[in-house]
């Protein structure tokens, strides 16, 4: 009996830690710069593939009129491997998420977040999960995945 309960743990623990040998949970962080306040702005993690952003994910969006300073968004395991990106947009439509053709109000940081289903599946050094891949500098963060900074566009753009 003692044995069948001390597999029966190991296998509770094997299935509820999927993130540690499955795809793991993560998170991205980082600043804000530039951004008015009061323009009913969302952050959102959206689809990038040949310049163009789709929402691909059912998680929900950060909705604040007010939003500045830094950020910390948990990162969905419910989408498509391939390389996303966090921008800041206006919800011009007020249905809390981003909508193609709702003005992306972040420019281009140059950073790729890499959802892998192996290591080296987009980009050499990416794991499984979550990683950001630098352009400018082909650097990789797989474990703490911070100074994901967004600048706002210069007006009128």
């Amino acid at each position: 009996m003692r044995k069948m309960l001390i597999v029966a743990a190991l296998g509770t623990l094997a299935l509820s830690s999927c993130s540690i040998f499955g795809t793991r949970s993560a998170a991205v962080s980082g600043q804000l710069r530039g951004f008015s306040p009061n323009q009913n702005l969302g952050l959102a993690i959206v689809g990038y593939n040949g310049g163009q952003y789709t929402n691909v994910s059912t998680q929900l969006q950060v909705i604040d009129k007010f939003l500045t300073g830094g950020y910390t968004l948990t990162l969905p395991r419910d989408v498509p491997y391939g390389t996303y990106r966090v921008i800041v947009f206006r919800d011009t439509n007020n249905d809390g998420r981003y909508t193609a053709g709702e003005p992306v109000l972040s420019r281009d940081n140059g950073k790729f977040l890499v959802y892998s289903q192996r290591d080296n599946q987009f980009f050499n050094g990416a794991k499984l999960g979550w990683s950001i891949y630098n352009t400018a500098t082909r650097d990789v963060q797989n474990t703490l995945l911070n100074n994901y900074d967004l600048e706002a566009l210069p007006a009128g753009q």
